[in-house]
């Protein structure tokens, strides 16, 4: 089977579900030297990837710095594997020009915007979350007022706490847990304290 490449430019895209890639797609990803530290729950999500992460730091500043060593990757990758399928995620057109000419040679090579549009038709693949009370987390997060939601993460574990009011139904290690995946898998972020909502 080919291999299948999601080469990620960390630096323009700064918020992907890692538990969304399907399991036979490896994935390049590419930091800028300017860009934050990842969260715990993002490192727990690369972790469970495996050999299929690869992190790669662009050393020094510059120019389109990150694009530079995406092409050079990429040139690596098609040199290794001619057939293999490779997607760039980035919002960055600049690629575009590059991706024309690839697929003009006859390789396999797109650039999206958003994850979802990288493997449609690998979609039923990607693991779903096992827990429900994850899903029922979202939705009544997703009812409430975007301005009235919690910006700090101990308020966020006091509103999830009222969700679910016996507690038998989620301890606040379970919450915090819970907290953790909707980082990891994209539907929220969390730098300096803050909270910021993807739905």
């Amino acid at each position: 089977m080919p291999t299948a490449l999601l080469l990620v430019d960390f630096e323009n895209v700064h918020t992907v579900d890692l538990s969304a890639i399907p399991a036979d797609v490896t994935v390049p990803f590419f930091f800028g030297t300017s860009q934050n530290s990842v969260t715990r729950a993002f490192h727990l999500a690369a972790h469970r990837l495996g050999s299929r992460y690869v992190p790669i730091e662009v050393g020094g500043q510059g120019k389109n710095a990150l694009d530079f060593h995406i092409a050079f990757y990429l040139g690596e990758y098609l040199t290794r594997d001619p057939t293999a399928e490779c997607v760039i995620l980035s919002r960055d057109k600049g690629f575009d020009p590059l991706v024309t000419h690839l697929h003009g040679r006859g390789f396999k090579i797109r650039r999206v915007g958003a994850l979802a549009e990288a493997f449609p038709e690998r979609a039923d693949a990607s693991p779903q979350p096992s827990d429900p009370r994850l899903q029922r987390v979202i939705t009544l997060l997703a009812r409430s007022d975007k301005k009235n939601r919690p910006r700090k993460r101990a308020r966020l574990v006091a509103q999830i706490a009222t969700f679910f009011p016996n507690r038998n139904q989620a301890s606040a290690a379970e919450i915090e847990a819970l907290i953790d995946e909707l980082v990891a898998t994209g539907q929220i972020s969390e730098s300096k304290g803050a909270l910021t909502y993807y739905f």
